[in-house]
């Protein structure tokens, strides 16, 4: 499947079958997804599984066009393939037109919240809310159009705790009437010409040799790598699970948007706390990075060099002040690639994983002193991000406002 990634050097994007795709490890993934289910208030299962059938409708529709795939048997060899390459696990279709039987194995999210917290909770609610909408868009993608079909999970992994989880498929009673994709979304026009920052990092090098990385399902459908699990996954799935829980708060009490703006920034801490804590502990940082770190500021350049690599746009870092601030700018990221597309201009700026990832960037660096190596554990995490002297963001330029590029400064506060 890696002839079917088309890497945009310039605008540091990654796209397969025409949908924008990225990383990010289980740690992120599953503490999002809990965040939009967990409210009683909204139905974020409802969220997670609609917008993951309309995301993967898109992707499995044009990924069957463009292979030329007739036949249901090929279509559905190919989407469970597919399921595996981004490393979500193993598919076993036993369907017709009229619905059936999938069984899911190795699944990333029933394993990930087993490794991250069975030992201490036992689950009694289904998981792999996002395997359900792909199974439902894979039979649409198949046989119909968008909407046909509806899925449920049966049996998971996390509850029962044994070695596959069930997920039932059937026609809807009624067809629902669901969004597509806007798949690459509004992309800059070209890159604005940053200064590189006072740095010995050579980000374009970073980015080629991370980008080099044969980073795909193993014969269990998981990519492991960096002491994680990663899953290379549609960013507009991320976009729209998160617009649409912002949404939906909003819906019910406009005083819980800050709330709801506020947890998805929490994301973003989690995801540079586990992401790019083990990635600078890893070997491959050791070796791609490690040797152009001279400063403890180079760290943070090598980290969003790093991000840039990741399919997430271009960051940059323009400035870095040790153990003080940073000013952090970002050409075409893509969260507002997606809100452009998808919403009108905004009042206020509305990239809010960027918002937390920023800050947590100089936090896992300056006050986790990530190249002692120590234990990335939640114990550490909470003394790391719950005491004082943490370092804070906020997001000064923004394209979702009208601005040619998204600025993040982040300062101890």
């Amino acid at each position: 499947m890696f002839e079917h990634l088309y890497i945009d050097r310039p605008r540091k994007l990654v796209a397969f079958f025409s949908e924008p795709v990225i990383f990010h490890c289980h740690h992120y993934n599953l503490f999002l997804q809990q965040t939009i289910e967990d409210p009683d208030w909204i139905d974020g299962v409802s969220i997670l599984q609609t917008s993951a059938q309309e995301i993967f409708y898109s992707l499995l529709a044009n990924a069957f066009k463009r292979l030329g795939l007739q036949t249901a048997a090929e279509r559905l060899a190919t989407a469970a393939h597919i399921f595996s390459f981004l490393g979500f696990g193993r598919l076993n279709f036993e369907v017709t037109e009229e619905g059936g039987e999938v069984e899911l194995t190795h699944s990333h999210y029933a394993e990930g919240w087993l490794g991250k917290y069975g030992e201490q909770v036992n689950r009694t609610k289904p998981i792999d809310h996002l395997a359900v909408g792909y199974v439902a868009a894979a039979l649409d993608a198949t046989f119909a159009a968008l909407g046909t079909y509806v899925a449920e999970e049966t049996s998971c992994v996390a509850v029962t705790r044994q070695d596959h989880c069930i997920i039932q498929v059937t026609k809807a009673a009624v067809p629902r009437s669901l969004t597509p994709s806007p798949q690459m979304g509004k992309l800059i026009d070209q890159p604005v010409p940053f200064p590189k920052g006072d740095t010995s990092v050579d980000y374009e090098a970073v980015n080629e040799a991370l980008w080099g990385l044969p980073l795909e399902g193993d014969t269990n459908g998981q990519i492991r790598a960096f002491n994680v699990l990663l899953t290379r996954m549609p960013a507009n799935y991320y976009n729209r699970i998160q617009y649409r829980f912002l949404d939906e708060l909003q819906k019910v009490d406009p005083q819980l948007l800050e709330v709801g703006q506020a947890l998805i920034r929490e994301s973003g801490h989690v995801c540079v706390f586990y992401t790019f804590g083990n990635i600078m502990e890893s070997l491959e940082w050791e070796t791609v990075v490690g040797p152009m770190l001279n400063t403890d500021t180079d760290w943070i350049h090598g980290g969003y060099a790093v991000a840039s690599s990741l399919g997430w746009g271009r960051w940059q870092a323009l400035e870095v002040v040790s153990n003080e601030s940073c000013r952090v700018a970002i050409d075409g990221n893509y969260e507002a690639n997606y809100f452009l597309a998808s919403y009108p201009p905004a009042a206020q700026p509305a990239c809010y994983f960027a918002q937390g990832a920023v800050p947590a960037m100089m936090n896992i660096v300056y006050n986790g002193h990530i190249e002692r190596k120590p234990v990335l554990d939640e114990a550490f995490y909470n003394r790391l991000f719950q005491r004082g002297g943490v370092f804070q963001g906020v997001e000064v330029k923004a394209r979702e406002k009208g601005d040619p590029w998204c600025e993040f400064y982040a300062q101890r506060l």
